[in-house]
């Protein structure tokens, strides 16, 4: 039979070799998985995953893998369950190999709660620091999010992408929005701060305290709705359709200090208020003048 060739593990046949291939071929096939191993693990200089059990503290956690690690060296990865959630910067040792750091991927201390006892934790070995892969609270998120669930922030945020909440959302801190908010659930914004928009803006933008300063000489559009007044109001207040018909089909004239037994004439052509006694009235009414 021919020699199998590859450069990963998925090329390997798992058959071979067979028992009836020649031991001349041993070589080769050792060769072969030489090559997978380096191409497969490229770049790797030393141990690639270590798990253990942590049985260290709140500011340092202490791992003795079954194999004792030889050194530590880039790319290393730790996976494990804290012992204990931190109450702030955090170190690492294995094998007793010496402290190292635990950096956020923004190169910061966890605070305190960000590393939660019990849960998984993946870190890499940067060379000089070990950093949060995974199982840590901390969240670095910049492009477009949805967040399905029940989202509660209790410190201040700051959302530079486009965020779309399916479910509730709860905010207590500081919040400024520079990109595009969309939620669809109950939302409670008790201080968020928002970019003004400019005066007109006919969107479902967030409106500002400042936006609405700018809306001292608004342009309305549609069907606007405002509370109608009782005949007879003479006020600044706005008055609405329903207010000027109740106004001008009013059975009495509005009462006005002189106009006492004035009345309105015409003689087909001009209107007067004139003033005229109650005999020409009723004559007057009549049509008899």
């Amino acid at each position: 039979m021919a020699l199998e060739t590859g450069n990963y593990i998925n090329d390997l046949v798992i058959t071979n070799p067979t028992s009836t291939d020649p031991k001349s071929q041993g070589d080769d096939q050792i060769r072969l998985l030489k090559t997978v191993l380096k191409e497969t693990l490229n770049g790797f200089t030393g141990a690639i995953l270590v798990t253990a059990t942590d049985t260290g503290t709140a500011t340092g956690h202490v791992l003795t893998p079954s194999t004792a690690l030889v050194g530590y060296t880039p790319m290393l990865c730790l996976l494990y369950k804290a012992n204990v959630t931190n109450t702030g910067a955090l170190t690492v040792n294995v094998s007793g190999l010496g402290v190292r750091s635990i950096k956020t991927m923004a190169g910061a201390d966890p605070t305190a709660g960000d590393i939660v006892a019990g849960y998984p934790m993946l870190l890499m070995y940067d060379g000089t620091n070990f950093v949060t892969l995974g199982g840590s609270e901390f969240l670095s998120k910049t492009g477009t999010q949805k967040l399905t669930g029940n989202f509660t922030v209790d410190g201040n945020e700051t959302v530079t992408g486009n965020g779309l909440i399916g479910g509730t959302l709860g905010v207590t801190g500081n919040t400024t929005l520079t990109g595009t908010l969309g939620v669809t659930g109950l939302t409670t914004l008790n201080a968020a701060v928002g970019l003004t928009r400019t005066a007109g803006d006919n969107t479902v933008n967030l409106a500002t305290t400042s936006f609405a300063m700018n809306m001292l000489s608004p342009t309305f559009s549609g069907v606007p709705i405002s509370t109608t007044a009782s005949p007879g109001t003479n006020t600044t207040q706005i008055a609405t359709c329903a207010f000027v018909v109740a106004q001008a089909f009013n059975s009495a004239l509005p009462a006005q200090a002189g106009n006492s037994g004035k009345f309105v004439t015409t003689d087909g052509t001009n209107a007067s208020w004139v003033s005229i006694s109650v005999p020409d009235y009723l004559l007057l009414a009549q049509g008899i003048i």
